[in-house]
């Protein structure tokens, strides 16, 4: 029989990214966690686009894109922030 194994607070068991979003998805509305979605796959094609105009050394459209990118972060994160001071 093997004895039951503890953690002590340094040796707790890290939680993986999807452990982690899927917690904080339990604090937001559905409305919410749709937003979310978009806001992820609206970033991952401006990330894809800054690459190409970097690539291609096109510099406004760099900016441009940087400046997209910002937007799209802050609202997540104003999303994120309101969720979680609504289930305090």
């Amino acid at each position: 029989m093997l004895p039951p194994v503890r953690f002590s607070a340094k040796q707790q068991p890290r939680l993986g990214r999807s452990e982690r979003m899927s917690q904080h998805r339990g604090l937001l509305t559905p409305e919410e966690r749709a937003r979310i979605m978009q806001l992820q796959d609206l970033l991952i094609d401006r990330f894809v686009e800054h690459r190409e105009a970097t690539a291609a050394g096109q510099e406004e459209r760099v900016q441009i894109v940087e400046a997209e990118i910002d937007g799209l972060l802050a609202e997540k994160a104003e999303i994120e922030k309101w969720a979680a001071v609504g289930s305090a």
